[in-house]
């Protein structure tokens, strides 16, 4: 018989029991990755000393904010993974470590395309707007960007195939089951879309090649069919009539 345990009123998930407890050490060291890496994409290392270095630091903050929000993202789906299913096994904690060195290889190039798009909407502000980067550049980094995009997404997936393979171990009720399909679901719809980029990138010709990047606007349709297909929200029972 399985004992349901509490929720903390300001922790957990509704329909899904936290497994896990105090931070382990896999994810400690994880934070400490995902800092580093949101250290990476500050602006500029060194304080400004005039008024124009400011200004400058200033135009950089759309493309940090644009970059900052995605590695947020993934490391709030990381944190959502360990505290769902709480798994130390040696398969989870290679998978976690690839994971990490895929985020660090990452951020490089996410940091220069979000630094192309804050010169970007400067000239855009300035009423002189002008191209970043030649058409060739721009297909290249797109390219490196969807690659490593693909390759952290399909880490992500696989933690969710390990977790869905121990749920019998983990006791996952039905609805963590379909929860859990889910989460491996908008994953791989992640690195399914980040693949469709990086072969359009590859396949389309210029100069419409680096518009594939547009592809990624797919994920969010094809991640609300995922949730209304595999985890229906359920229907409350009907109140009693008095």
């Amino acid at each position: 018989m399985t004992i349901a345990r509490s929720l903390h009123p300001l922790k957990g998930e509704r329909d899904f029991e936290w497994r896990g407890g105090n931070p382990t050490r896999v994810e400690a060291l994880t934070d400490m990755v995902f800092a580093f890496a949101l250290t990476l994409l500050v602006v500029s290392n060194t304080p400004p000393n005039t008024f124009a270095e400011l200004t400058d630091q200033l135009w950089g903050f759309p493309g940090f904010a644009a970059a900052f929000a995605i590695l947020l993202l993934l490391w709030h789906s990381h944190y959502i993974f360990f505290r769902r299913y709480a798994l130390e096994d040696g398969v989870t904690t290679i998978l976690n470590a690839a994971l990490l060195f895929l985020v660090l290889f990452f951020v490089y190039p996410l940091k220069y395309l979000a630094t192309q798009f804050s010169l970007f909407l400067r000239s855009v502000f300035e009423a002189a707007p002008r191209a970043p980067m030649t058409l060739d550049d721009a297909q290249n980094a797109l390219a490196i960007l969807s690659a490593g995009y693909v390759a952290v997404f399909l880490m992500m997936t696989a933690l969710y195939m390990r977790a869905l393979s121990k749920r019998d171990q983990l006791d996952l009720n039905p609805r963590e089951q379909q929860l859990t399909r889910l989460g491996y679901a908008q994953h791989g719809i992640q690195a399914f879309v980040g693949a469709l980029v990086l072969v359009g990138t590859l396949l389309i010709p210029m100069p419409w090649s680096p518009f594939a990047g547009f592809f990624f606007f797919l994920i969010g349709p094809l991640s609300f069919i995922a949730g209304a297909t595999l985890a229906p929200t359920p229907k409350s029972p009907p109140r009693p009539s008095m």
